[in-house]
């Protein structure tokens, strides 16, 4: 599924679970619009791929939420340093979020 041109950047959310071995999983959005200085910019939800929804196993995430999000931050990171085709269409956009959903969203990349 094409990403639509309204999407002006993405959102990363985090959510607790109760599902044998995942106590978190994740979900990537596209907003209308992008603001650093508001911290509501990413519900203006205007797109979501087809599988909402991603497990993540226990093992990866550990069972507070900290460390998963310590642990998705990392993993993030490291993957916007990379040559995957898929971080190019982020890099398009002008940011990119994590957060837990209901809690602080922190900007892990923006277009300078």
């Amino acid at each position: 599924m094409p990403i639509p041109s309204k999407v002006q950047a993405f959102s990363i959310n985090l959510y607790e679970q109760t599902k044998p071995g995942s106590a978190f999983g994740l979900e990537i959005i596209g907003a209308g619009a992008f603001d650093p200085a508001d911290a509501d910019w990413a519900c203006d939800e205007v797109w979501q791929p087809e599988a909402r929804g991603i497990d993540i196993p226990v093992g990866y995430s550990g069972q507070d939420w900290q460390s998963c999000l310590d642990r998705m931050k990392g993993l993030v990171i490291d993957l916007l340093g990379s040559d995957e085709p898929w971080v190019a269409t982020i890099k398009e956009k002008h940011g990119l979020g994590l957060g837990f959903v209901d809690g602080a969203l922190e900007i892990v990349w923006q277009r300078q």
